[in-house]
């Protein structure tokens, strides 16, 4: 399996379409160069998950009858279980900082 099918596979969870996964397998050249390789899944989950803002719809989509829901504890699920995985601190964590200074 290549990167590129993984990717797509991958991600049509999320209703991401096939130019979807080029642009984000072009943002990930550093990490990915050829999409047709053999698929290295720790390098391909690190990937995805420094382009995972970017596959999440940005609104719901609802007309008439028709509407599109999503399953958000899903996504979060996966995506800070695929983080944890791969020891990545995910983007959702909160930062605390010492700023007992300003006192």
């Amino acid at each position: 399996m290549t990167y590129k099918e993984w990717f797509s596979r991958t991600v049509s969870r999320f209703g991401v379409e096939g130019g979807d996964v080029d642009l984000m397998l072009a943002n990930q050249q550093d990490a990915i160069p050829d999409p047709d390789a053999e698929v290295d899944t720790t390098t391909a989950k690190r990937a995805l998950c420094k382009e995972f803002g970017s596959i999440i719809p940005l609104a719901n989509v609802s007309e008439g009858g028709y509407s599109v829901s999503w399953n958000w504890e899903a996504i979060k699920f996966w995506y800070n279980q695929t983080c944890s995985e791969l020891g990545i601190t995910p983007m959702t964590t909160p930062k605390v900082r010492n700023r007992s200074n300003r006192w």
